[in-house]
């Protein structure tokens, strides 16, 4: 299995591909992708990675992966429930403790942004997430 592409930004990267029509919806709420698989919402910090070589491994399997000096504090996938689900909520990996969470697309910039600075960790975040383990925002 190939290694994940080198990349020095936040890789996304695509386990399903089942439906065409509903990953265009993800990429566009990414806030569109180039044609280079760079996230415009992002500017040049998030990369997208589409291939079928990754199709429907597991985040550990992933994670063995991600190349030498991946240095993001997080990795993200676009799976099977990302692809499903009416809120496209990615699997994100907050890497330093391998911990799990699901995050719709629109929160992302923000916990990049956070982690990225050392502002808030990815418990913050986690405690902030709905029963059904999705982070959506804080709620006042």
């Amino acid at each position: 299995m190939d290694m994940l592409p080198k990349a020095d930004a936040l890789l996304v990267v695509r386990t399903d591909f089942s439906d065409q029509e509903r990953w265009q919806a993800v990429r566009d709420s990414l806030g569109g992708i180039d044609e280079d698989g760079w996230a415009k919402e992002f500017s040049d910090q998030v990369k997208v990675v589409e291939d079928h070589a990754y199709q429907s491994l597991t985040s550990q399997q992933l994670l063995a992966l991600l190349p030498d000096g991946y240095k993001d504090p997080l990795f993200v996938i676009a799976d099977k429930v990302t692809i499903d689900s009416q809120e496209m909520p990615f699997l994100v990996i907050e890497l330093s403790a391998e911990w799990e969470m699901r995050v719709i697309s629109s929160e992302l910039p923000s916990i990049h942004a956070n982690l990225s600075i050392g502002n808030m960790d990815f418990g913050e975040f986690a405690e902030n997430a709905d029963a059904d383990g999705v982070f959506r925002g804080f709620h006042s």
